[in-house]
């Protein structure tokens, strides 16, 4: 009979614990509040706040997020509509993943306040959940998804019971938020590393493995069965998974895909400065594998060492595939920041091996600390200038609204206006287009409102500063975009009445055509331009 090696917990906590969750959970709190700061001073209802900060309609139960719907019911005492309450579920939101680290160093162990802080902070630090942490009215429901998503991992206990309130933690995950069910995948692969540095043996590791797939699974096919059959709408279309083995290739597509967007969202002086600390994080799991493979081997049948051998270099490699997570399966997966919270679990999951790693070989965690804070640094810089670029983007955009407004209002009683067509786009503020050269991620962060061919977000952000007047493409059907086609053509050669340094207006019977100073507009600015009341004029 095989000889079991000896296995240490990895949840065996501090006796000074409860001292210690409050200064974890006060330390994380604080270096969050560096993040969530310029967000909150830049004060941009962010995408879909527009419309809800104005309507107040919820929306998320079509998008498969019923206790989204359901919370901030409850946090407002929901009579019709919803109204604006942040920055009260931002706050919330970085105090619940302050919380997630207190767990986190719990069940892993870790007893400095500060590395627990620092190794727990990426989760809702890293760039790409910046914009979870801008949504008004989604940041607190992200946050909670994390938390549930993690809750079978780092606090449910490890029995039956546990494991039935585990499948329910995931399933309110992703009734919160579902991209959040990556983040479950990654700590599932951390959860074999370190029990590989404690010791559990093969056949245990196995088990554990397969007992949090399952639940995994389990989860996902009853939120499917009871939620997800009622997604629809644009939801629907960009969920729509492949049908069959002939599809297969749209897995290596969609991973390829995943992380050339990755790369672009960087220029070559991060990559420089951080790829050698990620390849870094990287090697700690490969390290330990093969320590675990020579251990385990001469007690074990022969077939366990190349076994784990080849799982000890496939791991870093599952990891990158859990951070898209079952997005791969999708036809066409929606590739935006948001989508990416497995990109903090993958940075906290390699600085808790780094840092147990070390505790367990008997070397200084000075190099885990610089890890940490080599990372906060890079995080917190990159959300200032996120946060400044996010000011100056509302400040300008308000400007040439609120100018906008004024023009077609004199319009309205001049002219007859009834209706307005942009043509083209206003496009970033200076400063916001240079954070963009040095920032590339920002410029999926920060979409422009003020968008010609934006059906979406355009109208809801002239609505805070234009009445009575209608935009010409909102809501239109196939016809009446035949028609914008007509009046664009017509417009172009018309002389402008109006001319402001961001745009030129014309008019086409009862329509006022703003055209903005934009390689996507159609009409040029070359023409003379007169104002309103008929005098000529030259550009």
């Amino acid at each position: 009979m095989s000889q079991s090696l000896p296995h240490r917990h990895p949840a065996e906590a501090p006796a000074d614990r409860p001292n210690g969750d409050v200064r974890v959970f006060f330390y994380l709190l604080s270096l969050y509040f560096l993040i969530i700061i310029p967000i909150l001073r830049a004060n941009r209802y962010f995408n879909d706040d527009l419309k809800r900060a104005l309507i107040g309609r919820t929306g998320w139960d079509s998008n498969g997020r019923p206790l989204t719907t359901l919370l901030m019911k409850l946090l407002q005492s929901y009579d019709r509509a919803l109204v604006d309450i942040s920055p009260l579920t931002q706050i919330g939101a970085i105090a619940v993943l302050a919380w997630v680290g207190v767990l986190i160093a719990r069940r892993y162990a870790i007893r400095s306040p500060w590395m627990a802080a620092l190794v727990a902070f990426p989760l809702g630090a890293q760039p790409f959940f910046l914009e979870n942490l801008s949504y008004k009215f989604d940041a607190l429901s992200m946050g909670l998804a994390i938390y549930f998503a993690l809750l079978p991992i780092v606090a449910l206990k490890d029995h039956r019971r546990g494991w039935w309130w585990g499948v329910l933690a995931i399933f309110a995950s992703l009734n919160f938020y579902q991209p959040a069910i990556n983040v479950y995948l990654i700590f599932v692969l951390l959860d074999l590393v370190v029990s590989q540095l404690h010791g559990m043996t093969p056949r245990l590791l196995l088990r554990q493995f397969l007992s949090r797939a399952l639940q995994a699974g389990v989860s996902m096919l009853v939120y499917q069965l009871i939620v997800g059959i009622h997604i629809n709408g644009w939801v629907k279309i960009k969920s729509e998974k492949i049908h069959g083995f002939h599809d297969l290739p749209v897995l290596k597509t969609n991973l390829v895909d995943f992380y050339t967007y990755v790369a672009k969202c960087f220029n070559e002086q991060w990559w420089m400065y951080f790829g050698p600390v990620l390849v870094l994080l990287a090697f700690f799991p490969v390290a330990i594998g093969l320590r675990y493979m020579a251990r385990v081997r001469s007690t074990h049948p022969v077939w366990v060492g190349p076994t784990l051998l080849v799982t000890s270099f496939l791991l870093p490699l599952a990891v990158l595939v859990c951070v898209p997570g079952p997005m791969l399966l999708l036809l066409r997966p929606e590739t935006e920041p948001r989508v990416f919270m497995g990109v903090g679990a993958v940075l906290v999951a390699g600085l808790i091996v780094m840092q147990a790693a070390m505790a367990q070989w008997r070397r200084s965690d000075k190099w885990a600390m610089a890890v940490a804070c080599m990372l906060a640094l890079g995080m917190c810089s990159f959300a200032s200038a996120y946060g400044n670029a996010l000011g100056e983007q509302k400040n300008y955009e308000d400007r040439i609204g609120a100018r906008l407004a004024d023009d077609l209002a004199d319009f309205r009683t001049s002219h007859g206006i009834h209706t307005y067509l942009l043509d083209g786009s206003a496009g970033y503020s200076p400063i916001t287009s240079h954070v963009i050269e040095q920032f590339p991620l920002v410029r999926w962060l920060i979409q422009p409102y003020i968008d010609g061919d934006e059906t979406f977000l355009t109208p809801y952000f002239l609505m805070y500063y234009v009445s009575d007047i209608a935009d010409m493409r909102f809501r239109a059907d196939d016809a009446a975009m035949q028609r914008v086609s007509g009046v664009l053509t017509k417009a172009c050669p018309l002389p402008v009445i109006r001319s402001t340094q961001a745009y030129d207006v014309r008019l086409v019977d009862d329509i006022a055509v703003v055209s903005f100073r934009s390689a996507s507009a159609r009409c040029s600015t070359g023409n003379a331009r007169v104002d309103a009341s008929g005098e000529s004029g030259a550009k």
